[in-house]
């Protein structure tokens, strides 16, 4: 009878490793391009001032961030498995594409690919983000300028303060924060 060993080969092992790093990167990628398509979504909110689908877009964003967080951290714990395995004196985690470099093909070109993937959709989700968070801040400024012209209607005294803006009368119940 043969006895079974307990633990996996090097070889075994490292090809689970390679093969949750995919599971891993492909998940990441769906996260971001579906974190793109509520950025897209929230655009078009603040392009329509639509204030309830802008709430309701940034608490679907924020389910999306925290879960790529957490796919980002088991993402970062695997490197650092992978890079002690493959390198066990590196001073820094091994990037995806010089671990990528010690697996064979096909899986190698997988790998690359996919990392490549994620790295466009990342960037575009950063600057798709950065235009949305520029026109919220406009947006923003609108609202608050619109803020402030009611104010200085219903104010009896029409009196200007410090700032060069009409001083506040009686303060009432109606203020909108979309910059939160």
């Amino acid at each position: 009878m043969a006895c079974t060993s307990a633990a996996q080969s090097p070889a075994t092992e490292m090809n689970e490793h390679i093969a949750r790093l995919e599971r891993i990167m492909r998940d990441q990628l769906q996260g971001h391009q579906l974190l793109l398509e509520c950025i897209h979504r929230k655009r078009e909110a603040v392009r329509t001032a639509d204030l309830d689908s802008i709430a309701s877009i940034c608490q679907r964003e924020h389910t999306i961030v925290q879960r790529l967080a957490e796919m980002e951290k088991a993402r970062l714990e695997l490197i650092g498995t992978l890079t002690e395995a493959l390198d066990s004196q590196a001073k820094a985690p091994l990037t995806v594409s010089r671990i990528a470099e010690a697996i064979d093909e096909p899986v190698r070109s997988r790998v690359c690919a996919l990392a490549e993937k994620l790295r466009c959709t990342i960037l575009e989700a950063r600057q798709a983000s950065s235009v949305v968070r520029a026109a919220t801040e406009a947006l923003a400024r609108h609202m608050t300028g619109i803020m402030q012209t009611v104010q200085s209607v219903l104010s009896q005294a029409r009196v200007y303060s410090q700032s060069g803006r009409i001083a506040a009368g009686a303060q009432y119940q109606f203020c909108v924060d979309v910059t939160s």
